[in-house]
């Protein structure tokens, strides 16, 4: 079987995986509870408090439900400056080859060392740190066959 598509990753798509990550972790606990703390001190402390704390108070309760989700998505959007705009993946039975920017790269199934879901997207790695990411948008109905095949070529 062959496959072909094109990169189609959004700064969303970025930010939906650090999410996803962040909120099954033990990170998630300690902004929950951080975040509870600072509500409880809200309510007990702020109307008494000096303005320079009630500012304090504010930010405290916001920086893990509004000010985290902000950076984590303008990190998405920098780390996507520096792919290239265009990017097209072949598999077959013999690897997968990217094209971008006018220059190819073969990858021999040897060489990807793993393959799996996200929520929107299967990524298919190259090694420990980099991947390749596919998403639904781009596999449409044929995510579920195409990660089979995937899977089936790695396991050889």
């Amino acid at each position: 079987m062959e496959y072909t598509f094109k990169s189609d990753v959004k700064p969303k798509d970025l930010f939906k995986i650090a999410m996803t990550r962040i909120y099954k972790s033990y990170t998630c606990v300690i902004n929950i509870v951080f975040t509870v703390a600072m509500i409880a001190l809200a309510i007990r402390f702020f109307k008494d408090a000096a303005p320079f704390f009630k500012g304090l108070i504010i930010f405290g309760i916001i920086m893990f439900p509004i000010l985290q989700p902000l950076a984590i998505y303008s990190r998405s959007v920098k780390q996507l400056e520096n792919l290239p705009a265009q990017m097209d993946i072949h598999f077959d039975d013999k690897g997968m080859e990217i094209n971008c920017d006018g220059k190819s790269q073969f990858l021999p199934w040897s060489k990807i060392t793993n393959a799996f879901k996200q929520l929107n997207m299967i990524v298919i790695m190259s090694d420990d740190k980099h991947g390749y990411m596919i998403t639904d948008r781009v596999l449409l109905d044929k995510k579920d066959e195409f990660f089979d095949f995937v899977c089936d070529k790695i396991r050889k």
